[in-house]
């Protein structure tokens, strides 16, 4: 097999969210140029989750987590609704060995297929962290390597251009065994491929059903720690805090004992602001995309025309989701900062009833958007 390859004419550009700029960078190596607030839109993942210390997840275990506050409710599949919207396939492989990961990768790359990949960004040396934090839900492209020097080239959010990874470090990241099992990378790859037939929905309708996925998300939740019901949970839980918060807790991410208090605060400043949301708990991301939609020419041509009515209804959604997004960086930082001033005693130094009460405000904003675009018919 070939020691050295790069696929041609796939590039990498820098973005917010590691899932929605990897699928960007693959959507427009596929011939559909397009924004990464737009591919994390038609992927219709946006949503809201919260879990804590009593709640049990697929393959998790209660200490695995204290609290947990995510502003998506949906990952990549093979069922990819964006993908389905463009007329794509996309195809999922996992592996028990990484060395057999690494052969069938690079079949792939030879054949000009680039991968988006999950991995372990813990094993990711280009990375500079003070401390070795493992997280396996991280998505990168996969885009060449060169085995004389051993090494891979992916693509990854942040990071300008394609990084140089050992190819030994990439099978650690793909097959990490590292924190939660859900998160566990299990060496899966995805690749995509054009439909023949070339169908696909028109533009002006497929959006719709991008927007009514996430609205499904939030008003009708099939459990009650997601959507609009998983909010009201984790806003009268803030209320709990001084009870459920004391003490210690072992941090899911690097195994170490923390005070309670401390690490939740900068776990939910990272989950909202900071680890690949695009900031706001991928609220800014969303509002990008709705005011793109705005603009979007394809949204007021052809049989599947938006109607006045439908027009004004996204534009009137925008001030509520700018509302909402500016108040999920206030939690975020107010809980950050007191976590960086007073430690393991931030506790003590934040109103519980003013962040219950910003989130209150936080969850009408939301219900009001939803209740809103509720109203574009597929």
């Amino acid at each position: 097999m070939t020691q050295n390859h790069m696929v041609n004419n796939f590039i990498h550009k820098v973005g917010s969210h590691c899932e929605s700029s990897a699928m960007r960078d693959m959507f427009e190596f596929y011939g559909f140029p397009m924004s990464e607030p737009m591919a994390f839109g038609l992927d219709g993942t946006m949503g809201f989750a919260y879990f804590d210390s009593s709640t049990r997840t697929a393959g998790s275990e209660p200490s695995d987590m204290a609290i947990f506050v995510g502003g998506k409710q949906d990952t990549i599949t093979p069922n990819s609704l964006a993908c389905r919207l463009l007329g794509i396939t996309l195809r999922k492989q996992s592996f028990t060995s990484a060395d057999k990961a690494w052969e069938e990768s690079k079949k792939l790359l030879l054949q000009g297929i680039p991968l988006l990949i999950q991995v372990d960004l813990g094993f990711l040396t280009y990375f500079e962290e003070e401390e070795e934090i493992h997280f396996g839900g991280h998505a990168i492209t996969l885009a060449g390597y060169d085995e004389e020097k051993g090494i891979a080239y992916v693509g990854d959010t942040e990071f300008k251009g394609f990084q140089e990874v050992l190819i030994e470090d990439l099978k650690k990241a793909r097959s990490s065994k590292h924190g939660p099992k859900y998160l566990h990378p299990n060496n899966t790859q995805y690749s995509m491929q054009r439909r023949v037939d070339g169908k696909h929905p028109p533009f002006a309708a497929g959006v719709k059903l991008a927007i009514q996925k996430v609205v499904d998300h939030m008003l009708r939740p099939s459990m009650n720690n997601i959507g609009i019901q998983g909010f009201k949970r984790f806003a009268n839980a803030i209320l709990n805090w001084n009870e459920t918060l004391m003490g210690q807790i072992i941090n899911p991410y690097n195994g170490k004992e923390e005070s309670s208090a401390r690490l939740t605060f900068e776990l939910i400043h990272g989950y909202i602001e900071t680890w690949g949301t695009g900031g706001a708990s991928f609220r800014n991301l969303y509002k990008s995309f709705l005011e793109e939609l705005l603009d979007h020419p394809e949204l007021k041509v052809g049989q599947r025309a938006w109607k006045t009515d439908e027009l004004n209804i996204l534009k009137d959604s925008i001030p509520h989701i700018s509302a909402s997004a500016q108040k999920w960086t206030l939690l975020a930082e107010t809980l950050k900062n007191a976590a960086d001033e007073y430690k393991s005693e931030c506790l003590k130094y934040v109103n519980l009833d003013e962040l219950h009460n910003l989130t209150l405000e936080m969850l009408s904003e939301e219900e009001q958007l939803f209740k809103k675009l509720s109203k574009i018919k597929i």
